[in-house]
């Protein structure tokens, strides 16, 4: 059962408060009992932020690595500005009315996340994660690329009627 998840600590020391306690939100989220599905040998989750992309290491209780993956800024890139595009939309429909517009942006930016899910649920089958622990991967990963704290609308997702 994974137990914490770091974040290196260049990229943390580089984020500004808001910045960390989304982070640490993301984190938290992934670490409720039974929220997260990863190797069962998995006790930490370390990321690590780089030029070229994302590594996370899988580490067991005694901190030996138990799997890697390396995950592609450019495997990403475009689902999030995807993504940040969607939640801009929403953000400007949200101040100009219209009810079944903020529904359909919410699925849009639902379908996102879902599509996002799927890709990371490829690139880290060695971490054995499932779809559901994948899209929160991307909630983090995507708060670590993009400040989210200047965007209106990121968190959550709109009940439809």
């Amino acid at each position: 059962m994974l137990e914490r998840i770091e974040i290196d600590p260049r990229t943390w020391a580089g984020g500004t408060e808001a910045r960390r306690l989304e982070w640490d939100a993301a984190i938290r989220e992934m670490l409720l009992p039974g929220e997260t599905v990863i190797r069962d040998d998995a006790r930490v989750l370390e990321v690590t932020v780089g030029e070229q992309g994302t590594r996370l290491e899988a580490r067991d209780g005694a901190g030996a690595p138990v799997a890697a993956v390396e995950i592609p800024h450019d495997a990403l890139a475009e689902l999030v500005t995807e993504y940040v595009d969607i939640v801009r939309q929403i953000a400007k429909a949200d101040a100009h009315g219209g009810i079944a517009r903020l529904e359909a942006l919410d699925m849009a930016k639902k379908a996102t996340h879902d599509r996002a899910g799927r890709v990371l649920v490829r690139l880290c089958r060695p971490l054995k994660i499932d779809h559901a622990t994948a899209r929160r991967l991307f909630t983090l990963l995507l708060g670590l690329k993009v400040d989210t704290t200047r965007l209106v609308g990121v968190h959550g997702h709109r009940r439809v009627r």
